[in-house]
């Protein structure tokens, strides 16, 4: 029976432990909120857009990136950033978890969110 216990205070630590590494993830990426992407990224122009950071090897990545082409190809304007091949990227947006969607509004980054993700939530931040 101890050992139980034992079993289930490891189980609520290792959980507390995952809710604080999320929470400080996300912190990180929100610093660079209200930056101005060409600061970060030259090479990224354009007035309201998404930066969908992606690894091919991440499952949640898997489940979301066709979510992901299948809103840029109805119009939604979003550029895909695979973090094997562009990790500086990810590092000047401050991304340390995948997947992440940076918002970015008139040339700003307004929002980050990082998990899975509905489509609906990205078009929704992008219209406000």
């Amino acid at each position: 029976m101890k050992i139980l216990y034992i079993g289930a205070a490891i189980i609520a630590a290792l959980f507390l432990l995952k809710i604080i590494l999320q929470i400080v993830l996300v912190k990180k990426a929100k610093k660079n909120v209200g930056l101005k992407v060409n600061e970060i990224l030259p090479e990224f122009r354009g007035r309201d857009f998404f930066l969908y950071l992606y690894s091919p090897g991440c499952t949640p990545c898997i489940r979301l990136t066709p979510v992901i082409k299948d809103l840029i190809s109805k119009g939604v304007k979003g550029r895909m950033i695979d973090v094997t091949k562009n990790i500086e990227i990810a590092r000047k947006l401050g991304i340390m978890a995948t997947p992440s969607v940076v918002i970015v509004k008139d040339g700003y980054i307004q929002d980050v969110l990082m998990g899975l993700i509905k489509p609906e939530d990205i078009e929704n931040r992008l219209t406000q």
